[in-house]
């Protein structure tokens, strides 16, 4: 143990409350506990419905400064720091504590969300009596943290909140490029490359004067595929195999890698088809979150029935970059043909087939893509950048909060 830190149990600087809010219930603000966000309004997270009772009396106070968890729930993390508001409740069922002046709660809240104490939460877990699993403050309370002096808490607390502060910056900055990557997206499919060309009114609304607009099927054969047996294990299944796309597969851009592969008796058994690389790929079924989902191939696959694949016919002139752009621009307009007598919308082939494309010459195409890999590639160097800056909060989160680095606190 590093000089100046200390292994304690947090019953050591923690104290469970069960004050309830009784008579100040007029003034305090129902919140609830989650995965990634902490402790929030529930009024504001659980929008237009209600999921407390009317009478909040005998809700547990949480003030400013205090804890609550999710007793049943502590497992997935869900726990938070009250600052949201002076006074606020959660349901009698969650436990609520408060800490001893010798803590930073700001530090706490890092170490009780750390992946370490997740695992510790699932031990606890796990040994409870309960039937649904609970960790309740009696079981909470024995679990031991490493404990630096306060001022290097604070210090601690500092650096890991600039570097989230980074990762936020770095979101906002990503998202403003998404902004502007769909408005150049809208501009170039109402435009082309010529700024104020003629336009003229279309099914699919304005296009420019001189494209053409074609349905899928005038391009493109349009196949699809199936899902083996998954009973037969091996035997049709294998990471040596035929790469097999799946919707979740799908990328929006270049598709080089697939969750699984299948082998050649699956192939044949199924008859099933493998499809070179440019092929164009469109997910049909799985409700409006999933339709329309796209990706080109960037090596030879197999797919399931749930995508369409679209192969460029020869001799038409359309890129097969173009043509995913396209389909990714026109995706809003699936909600127009989607349709099934089950729960989940979906598309058909047919409906595919009678997409229409906007489709310029194969020069201004070529231009189209260009302009947007060169906006694809800013985002994704910003995606990269925020892969590093959470990697690098993993580990440095693990180094100070575990003491295997000290921080230097300001005298």
């Amino acid at each position: 143990m590093r000089d100046g830190w200390k292994r304690i149990a947090l019953g050591e600087v923690t104290q469970e409350s069960s004050i309830r809010v009784g008579r100040l219930a007029n003034e305090a603000v129902v919140l609830s506990s989650t995965k990634h966000h902490g402790l929030v309004r529930s009024d504001e997270y659980f929008k237009n419905r209600q999921i407390h009772s009317d009478d909040i009396s005998d809700y547990k106070l949480v003030r400013k400064g205090w804890f609550a968890y999710a007793t049943n729930h502590l497992t997935e993390g869900s726990i938070g720091l009250q600052g949201i508001v002076e006074i606020g409740c959660v349901s009698p069922i969650y436990t609520v504590f408060s800490c001893s002046p010798e803590i930073d709660t700001a530090f706490m809240y890092r170490i009780l969300k750390s992946d370490v104490m997740l695992a510790e939460y699932g031990v606890h877990d796990q040994a409870s009596v309960d039937r649904r699993g609970a960790v309740r403050y009696r079981d909470f309370k024995k679990i031991e943290v490493n404990l630096p002096p306060l001022a290097e808490q604070r210090r601690i607390a500092e650096i890991l909140d600039e570097v989230d502060g980074q990762i936020r910056a770095q979101r906002a900055i990503l998202h403003k490029r998404e902004m502007v990557h769909a408005g150049v997206l809208d501009q170039l499919f109402m435009d082309g490359v010529i700024a104020g060309r003629r336009r003229v009114r279309s099914e699919i609304g304005e296009i420019p004067y001189d494209w053409d607009l074609l349905p899928v099927s005038e391009m493109c054969e349009v196949g699809s595929g199936s899902t083996p047996l998954r009973s037969e294990g091996d035997l049709y299944f294998s990471p040596s195999g035929t790469p097999w796309v799946k919707t979740l597969d799908l990328n929006d851009g270049v598709l080089s890698f697939t969750q699984e592969s299948v082998t050649d008796t699956a192939l044949q058994s199924s008859n099933m088809r493998i499809y070179p690389p440019q092929t164009v790929l469109v997910a049909m079924y799985g409700g409006w979150g999933q339709i329309g989902r796209t990706a080109i191939l960037g090596c030879s696959a197999a797919v399931n029935q749930a995508l369409s694949a679209l192969e460029i016919k020869q001799g038409a002139r359309v890129l097969p970059e173009f043509l995913l752009l396209a389909l990714q621009h026109g995706r809003f307009r699936w909600r127009k043909v989607g349709a099934s007598t089950r729960k989940d919308a979906n598309v058909t082939k047919r409906d595919v087939e009678a997409f229409l494309i906007p489709v310029p010459g194969v020069a201004e195409q070529e231009q189209i893509t260009r302009i947007v890999a060169d906006l694809f590639q800013q985002r994704s160097e910003g995606d990269r950048l925020i892969a590093k800056l959470e990697l690098f909060k993993k580990s440095t989160m693990d180094d100070l909060l575990m003491g295997k680095a000290r921080v230097l606190v300001p005298a």
